[in-house]
């Protein structure tokens, strides 16, 4: 059953981050085209999911991420929610921001609606570290002040991991936990033109264990979902063929990484999603802690 999509709102980012998957010169996932929708088209979007669990009796999970920066479409986000509360959708949503556009009016409108949708911000560590991807830190960390300044804590947060970050774990840690943070994902980097950063699945998940004993709250580390179907990029069972899709203005794929394979765009971004459940099992689940890309693309 599918219980989980991102959705992409564009191709259009303020950033140039060095290790981005999707604006990479070398992936060639992108079309070149903003690849926006419009208010109707997100209705038909969240009505269709509506149907989709109306029909399997479940709750959803929809992250509006993907190959552009969330807050350059700010004003469907706002709408999405609205939508979605008018229509009684039983979603959870979440987004994923770098933060530069973040302003007063938008953190005041995350915070009124808490309880629908979470804001998680994409911060990879302390200035230097942070910076080796975008020169931002500053930046950043302003916002992450004003957020915690109005929600009480610091945001939840993505923290990207390679070759420095694991060479540097003790400096990162010490931040982390000297900074407050009490809610953390650990994605690991893939698809970067820069192999000296690049990291292979056994070393990030002997990161990942390394944290074991630590104060910091890690989003993989919690057993309950370290068995769900998500992805492998944060350590968990890869949910392609089972559970995940990613909606785009070009179609839907399995994930985020198939984005731009045009041979595993499932069908329109408002097909019935009961028929993209029946397509998407073509691909035939894996065992363990395999990546469905890696195994078939890689």
């Amino acid at each position: 059953m599918i219980d989980r999509a991102c959705i992409s709102l564009g191709e259009r980012c303020n950033l140039k981050c060095k290790y981005c998957h999707f604006h990479g010169e070398y992936t060639q996932k992108l079309s070149g085209q903003k690849q926006e929708f419009n208010e109707d088209e997100l209705g038909e979007i969240i009505d269709n999911i509506n149907l989709y669990h109306d029909i399997k009796n479940g709750k959803f999970k929809l992250g509006i991420v993907g190959s552009g920066e969330p807050l350059m479409e700010f004003d469907k986000i706002k709408y999405i929610i609205d939508y979605a509360k008018k229509a009684s959708a039983n979603i959870d949503f979440y987004t994923i921001t770098n933060a530069i556009l973040l302003d007063n009016e938008k953190l005041k409108f995350f915070y009124d609606h808490r309880d629908i949708i979470k804001l998680c911000v994409s911060l990879d560590g302390y200035e230097e570290l942070h910076n080796i991807g975008r020169e931002k830190f500053q930046k950043v960390y302003e916002e992450i002040k004003k957020y915690e300044s109005l929600f009480g804590v610091k945001p939840a947060i993505n923290c990207t991991v390679h070759a420095l970050s694991i060479k540097n774990k003790e400096k990162l840690e010490k931040f982390l936990v000297d900074e407050k943070f009490s809610d953390i994902t650990f994605s690991r980097l893939f698809d970067c033109h820069d192999r000296k950063l690049v990291i292979t699945a056994d070393e990030y998940n002997a990161f990942l264990s390394s944290f074991t004993n630590s104060k910091l709250k890690i989003r993989q580390l919690d057993p309950q979902k370290a068995q769900k179907y998500d992805c492998t990029m944060y350590g968990t069972l890869c949910g392609v063929g089972r559970t995940n899709i990613f909606i785009t203005r070009r179609g839907i794929y399995p994930c985020g990484r198939f984005y731009g394979k045009e041979e595993y765009n499932e069908g329109s971004f408002n097909t019935p999603l009961i028929e993209i459940e029946r397509r998407i099992k073509r691909l035939t689940p894996l065992d363990a802690r395999k990546c469905c890309y890696d195994e078939i693309l890689g």
